[in-house]
């Protein structure tokens, strides 16, 4: 695995793998922040949190082309006093990230961008916060055309968090 690793990241030039791991067999939900995997020492309750699937390496929210587009969205909504958490995840079920998520925080509200959106700008009640779907960053550096469904997502976040 060690040779793998070494080959995706020196020939094709990943800067980081992400590799589920196993327990029991199964793969459960991982959360990653810059850093690494997200592994708080305790419950944390954030205003806000950005939740971006990973379907391919390059959506990561923290690839420099992405993280520039995504500083420049959280910029737009005027975000200084907030306290905000950005994560990328892998899931295999949708319908568990909820309660992945609330193992280890919660959000007032939790923006959950992907490629491939379900129930798209729609604030839907899950658990003790309110979410809502949407194109990912790295989705609009290739279809800029979704820059003004995402900003209307994104409005009535702001409008949800009283900015």
């Amino acid at each position: 695995m060690k040779d793998y690793i070494v080959y995706l990241q020196e020939v094709l030039g990943l800067q980081n793998v992400m590799l589920p791991s196993s327990e029991g067999g199964t793969v459960r939900t991982q959360f990653y922040t810059p850093q690494g995997p997200f592994e708080p020492g305790e419950f944390q309750h954030y205003e806000l949190v950005f939740l971006n699937i990973l379907t391919q390496s390059k959506e990561s929210l923290f690839l420099p082309e992405v993280q520039d587009l995504f500083v420049k969205m959280k910029s737009a909504m005027k975000l200084k006093n907030i306290q905000a958490l950005e994560l990328d995840c892998t899931v295999e079920d949708r319908s568990q990230l909820p309660s992945e998520l609330a193992k280890h925080c919660e959000g007032k509200v939790v923006v959950v961008f992907s490629s491939f959106p379900k129930d798209i700008g729609e604030l839907i009640f899950k658990g003790s916060g309110k979410w809502i779907e949407t194109y990912s960053p790295a989705y609009l550096l290739e279809d800029a055309g979704a820059k003004k469904v995402v900003w209307n997502d994104l409005q009535k976040v702001m409008k949800e968090l009283a900015l």
